[in-house]
C-alpha cells in the first residue's frame, strides 16, 4: 500500500506523468531600424545611387552638413528626391571678423556719443528729483 519513491519511475504522484522541460518561448526582439543610405558628397551621387525596390526612404546627408537628401521609389516606377535643408530663421551664420583698430573705433563712437547723451539725461534726472525733493520740503514746512 505505500509506494516507495523511484526517480525513475516515469510517474510522478504530485503532477502526474512525468513531462519532458519545455523550452521557454523565444522573447521577441525587435531588429534595431537601421537608416539606409550614406554621406555623399553632393545631389549628383544620390542620383546614381541605387535604393530598395520595397518603397523604403534611403538618407543621404551631405558631407558639408548642409542637407539631408532622401531618395525613394514611387509605386509608378519613378524616384522621389527630397532636400532637407536647415532653417536659420533668416540669420546670416558666416563669421564676420573685425580688426582690432575697428573694435578700439566702435569702442571710441560709443563712449564719445552714447555716453554724452547718457550723462546729460542723468543730470537732468537729477535736477528734476532736486526739484521734487524741495518741492516736498517746501510742502512739510507750510
Amino acid at each position: 500500500m505505500f509506494e516507495t519513491y523511484n526517480p525513475y519511475s516515469s510517474y510522478n504522484q504530485y503532477y502526474g506523468y512525468n513531462q519532458q522541460p519545455r523550452q521557454a518561448a523565444p522573447m521577441y526582439k525587435p531588429t534595431p531600424s537601421v537608416l539606409q543610405g550614406k554621406v555623399v558628397d553632393s545631389l549628383d551621387v544620390v542620383k546614381a545611387t541605387d535604393i530598395p525596390y520595397d518603397g523604403s526612404v534611403s538618407y543621404f546627408p551631405l558631407t558639408d552638413s548642409s542637407a539631408i537628401i532622401t531618395k525613394q521609389l514611387q509605386p509608378d516606377g519613378t524616384t522621389k528626391v527630397i532636400i532637407y535643408k536647415p532653417d536659420v530663421g533668416g540669420i546670416d551664420t558666416t563669421p564676420k571678423y573685425i580688426t582690432e583698430a575697428d573694435f578700439d573705433e566702435k569702442i571710441k563712437d560709443i563712449n564719445s556719443k552714447d555716453l554724452k547723451e547718457l550723462k546729460d539725461d542723468v543730470k537732468a534726472l537729477k535736477r528734476r528729483l532736486e526739484d521734487i525733493t524741495d518741492d516736498i520740503r517746501y510742502k512739510k514746512e507750510k
